[in-house]
């Protein structure tokens, strides 16, 4: 009998986080306002109103709140898109779950997105 096991590969701690983002889907192109829905060390979850197909590199820019004051500090990065749901651009959705794995590994991008991460754990 076969059992059905299932893994969690992720690397990175998630949490829940909704903060606004900007996503540029080419270099010089506008930027495109989104929501996130988790956020970790590796990646981001995000709804966004336009369909972005898997592999697509974006540029980002999250806006991290900064200490109680209500201000906010904007770290850019680079990512790839890993899934979006619908699978497909779809006539009448309105809003697409993008899961982006980050692939700037710049040590002041790691420290500013670990210490807010670890901060909502």
């Amino acid at each position: 009998m076969k059992t059905n096991v299932t893994t969690d590969r992720r690397r990175g701690k998630r949490v829940d986080a909704r903060l606004q983002i900007e996503l540029q889907l080419e270099p010089g192109g506008p930027a495109h306002p989104a929501s996130t829905i988790n956020i970790s060390a590796n990646g981001v979850y995000f709804t966004s109103s336009r369909f972005v197909a898997p592999l697509t590199k974006l540029g980002l820019r999250l806006l991290l709140p900064e200490g109680d004051h209500g201000a906010e500090l904007a770290v850019d990065c680079q990512g790839v898109v890993v899934r979006c749901l619908p699978e497909h651009a779809t006539p009448g959705v309105h809003e697409y779950e993008v899961a982006c794995y980050f692939t700037d590994t710049s040590p002041e991008f790691q420290s500013r997105l670990g210490h807010y991460v670890t901060g909502h754990i």
